[in-house]
């Protein structure tokens, strides 16, 4: 993670993490290699950083199981993308998320499962160490928020995906805790509404640069009123932090405050936005980084490296890198004639989203469901091309979580709904970037906006569900062909299943752990 984990001793702290949240005695019993041990590790300002970068990395995880880059996985249930790779054989795991038929034993669903949880452990075990923490309170405070914004980050994207997961906000210490019954959503998404409004206080008023990555109060303002979005579309109910209660008037005063107090902007050249010179830009109001600096090699264990595994995966497969300004990939996620299409004409963003069949100069081996689509977003660019390290390893490219023309659109958005702010305003700002004529502020025109928008970027999933099943089915049921496609017409056809309100099924691994404590989703 560029200027976060670089120089972490990471294998030792994680088995003091892993270890302190689950009790190992057996590992604890041997002769340590280094003087730190769990007994004396949680005692300085400068441990707890250290184990707060433990938590930090964890949002790079996207191998923990098989391959499962969430922002990926998601624009491959969406309508934007299909699933691709070398054949119809390749990676069958990831062919169930794009025909919504996904095994209870998917290997790649349950690394989603235990990527979220390791995330919720270790915070979980750096805030019940903070009490006994020697440092000031200033710095004790905004260690803290920091931990709980992560916590609520883990926590909205496992409760989207499984619906009902385990609370757990203590670490789990004897074996008679393991077994943790099913939250009600509800419960969920009011925890990640009280840790984003506990956090907001203690974090910096700054960009991310300014933070060198870490979460700041824009950042806890903008995921805050993206959990209220998705939890008011999908449950038609408010969020209650503690206290407070989340309601559409405050989740748009937080983003008018990002709006018009973080010091975010749009960048001006929309293409620019995901260059290595675009991280951590004005427009980042999130972003989980990834980088080259720590070469890696090891495939067996791919998330011990700070790579991004996303690229590779969506890159095209050359048959002559030299000849094209990108290197080889596996043509994951191809994009659909549907995203193509629903671009208005002369929009840049287009180009920027989209690399065609087209601007390829060598010749391209033919993956599964073949569109003449990949992304431009998140790719195999030369310009992020790894300097050293296994290159399939070691990709750089930074994950764009939150950006300011999401912060708009979801204030144009909550404005129209709740009556309030300038949404006609903040929906010109996002098509003025672009050239684009002005288009009257209404909840359609948001929606498609955001298609475009935020294409590619493992939004439009999200967006789709918590407009309801019947938009989610119509969207994504499809036999659509394009003109760019090869293979077999039935490797195209998609059929959603409302009866499994967009959930991922509970890894049947964890339903067995529980002995009957776990009950599966509906419709698995």
């Amino acid at each position: 993670m560029k200027n976060i984990l670089r120089n972490t001793p990471k294998l030792l702290l994680a088995a003091i993490l892993v270890c302190g949240s689950t009790g190992c005695e057996d590992f604890l019993d041997l002769q340590p290699k280094d003087t730190r041990t769990e007994d004396n590790f949680f005692r300085t300002e400068a441990d707890a950083r250290e184990a707060l970068i433990s938590v930090y990395d964890v949002l790079q995880w996207n191998t923990v199981i098989g391959f499962h880059p969430t922002p990926m996985l998601l624009d491959i249930a969406s309508d934007d993308a299909f699933a691709g790779g070398g054949s119809r054989t390749d990676a069958p795991n990831i062919i169930e998320v794009d025909n919504h038929n996904i095994l209870t034993t998917n290997p790649e669903i349950q690394g989603l499962w235990k990527k979220h949880f390791f995330g919720i452990s270790r915070a979980n075990l750096l805030l019940s160490k903070m009490e006994g923490i020697e440092a000031s309170k200033a710095s004790k405070a905004r260690i803290i928020a920091e931990a709980k914004f992560l916590r609520a980050q883990f926590y909205l994207d496992l409760v989207r995906f499984f619906g009902n997961v385990p609370l757990v906000l203590e670490p789990l210490v004897s074996a008679s805790e393991f077994n943790q019954p099913q939250a009600t959503p509800k419960a969920v998404y009011d925890q990640i509404a009280k840790d984003l409004e506990e956090a907001i206080p203690d974090l910096p008023e700054a960009t991310l640069a300014a933070s060198q990555g870490h979460a700041t109060k824009w950042a806890a303002k903008a995921l805050l009123a993206k959990a209220f979005l998705f939890y008011n579309g999908v449950y038609g109910q408010n969020l209650q932090a503690g206290d407070v209660t989340v309601d559409a008037n405050r989740a748009l005063q937080h983003l008018q405050d990002v709006i018009n107090q973080s010091g975010h902007g749009l960048v001006p050249n929309y293409a620019d936005i995901f260059t290595p010179e675009g991280e951590f830009s004005v427009e980042s109001v999130w972003e989980i980084a990834y980088s080259d600096e720590n070469p890696w090699f090891d495939w067996g264990f791919i998330h011990g490296g700070e790579g991004n595994i996303q690229p590779q995966m969506q890159g095209p497969r050359l048959q002559d890198p030299a000849a094209e300004q990108y290197l080889s990939g596996w043509s994951f996620a191809p994009a659909t004639q549907s995203l193509f299409e629903a671009f208005e004409a002369n929009d840049p963003r287009k180009d920027a989203t989209l690399l065609t069949v087209s601007e390829l100069n060598g010749g391209l081996d033919r993956g599964y469901q073949h569109t003449g689509y990949f992304s431009q977003k998140y790719t195999t660019s030369k310009a992020y091309a790894p300097s050293a390290g296994q290159t399939e390893l070691n990709w750089g490219n930074n994950y764009r979580a939150i950006r300011f023309a999401d912060v708009l659109l979801m204030a144009a958005e909550l404005g129209l709904t709740a009556g309030g702010g300038t949404p006609q305003v903040w929906l010109d700002m996002v098509r003025d970037r672009v050239d684009l004529p002005t288009k009257p502020a209404t909840l359609e025109n948001i929606y498609q906006e955001r298609r475009v928008e935020l294409a590619l970027e493992g939004q439009r999933y999200w967006d789709l569900l918590r407009r309801g099943m019947n938009v989610a089915d119509q969207a994504i049921s499809t036999t659509q062909r394009g003109p760019l496609y090869s293979g077999d017409p039935v490797d195209y056809n998609i059929t959603f299943n409302p009866a499994r309100n967009g959930f991922f099924p509970i890894p049947q691994s964890e339903l067995d752990l529980s002995a009957g404590v776990l009950n599966q989703n509906d419709g698995y």
